[in-house]
């Protein structure tokens, strides 16, 4: 591949195969700041990425924007630059899971547009289990309070998300309840889906920042240290299973 890609602008040579994604372009800088020897490769609309090593180690860290279709794009454009396993970081929005606490995803109810378009919806929205259980060790090491269990993914945050907060009411959980849906977001059931299709190790671990029906926020200094907590443990957990991984190729 001579050309960098469309959006993402990158090259085989600016990306490690160990990929951490999220919405926020401002938290790839936060996470390079984790990394040793981290450099900005560019930012491009919503898309930054940095890449740097943890425990010798090389990672890449990518923001894809809010949402199923552009971080479609993200990872489209990661794996035709080499990348083989990713895993998403950032914030959801807790059902049955607790403000504080970090969920990682064993399957995601698939309610957003984009993933249909690569699989039917008769197909299950799951992880890559190697890679899930070395980042749960990873959390619990780091004594994050780890919830697993399914997340549902959406597209239209104030009507599916947070209606009270444009006068529509209070958000219905009952169903999401009665499934046992740990947490809302907008990007997990895609990150699966494209995992699966693009044959990707994905996983999603995720702080639970803000509480759906009453629609509360947790504390912004108990954020910032679960938020950290949780990126380096997600890092430990890359590293683990990329270590486990390549012992089962030889």
């Amino acid at each position: 591949m001579s050309e960098p890609t469309l959006y993402l602008r990158l090259v085989p040579e600016d990306v490690a195969p160990l990929i951490l994604i999220s919405g926020d372009p401002a938290r790839v800088q936060r996470t390079a700041d984790l990394l040793d020897d981290a450099r900005m490769i560019g930012v491009n609309r919503e898309f930054a990425v940095a890449t740097g090593s943890h425990c010798g180690t090389p990672v890449t860290v990518v923001s894809g924007g809010i949402g199923a279709p552009s971080t479609a794009i993200a990872l489209h454009e990661l794996a035709l630059v080499g990348a083989k396993a990713v895993v998403r970081i950032g914030t959801m929005m807790g059902v049955e899971a607790q403000m504080g606490q970090v969920v990682l995803s064993t399957g995601a109810a698939r309610f957003e547009g984009t993933s249909p378009t690569y699989l039917p919806l008769a197909y299950p929205a799951i992880p890559d289990w190697p890679l899930v259980h070395a980042l749960e060790s990873a959390g619990r090491a780091a004594d994050l309070d780890v919830r697993t269990g399914l997340t549902a993914t959406f597209d239209a945050f104030y009507p599916h998300m947070a209606p009270e907060l444009i006068g529509q009411g209070a958000l219905d959980v009952h169903d999401l309840k009665d499934a046992g849906v740990l947490s809302l977001d907008m990007e997990t059931s895609l990150v699966f889906v494209l995992g699966q299709t693009l044959r990707l190790a994905a996983a999603a671990m995720c702080a639970v920042t803000v509480q759906a029906q009453p629609h509360l926020h947790l504390d912004p200094v108990v954020r910032a240290d679960v938020d950290r907590r949780m990126v380096i443990a997600a890092l430990d957990g890359l590293v683990a299973w990329e270590k486990a991984h390549a012992a089962v190729s030889r």
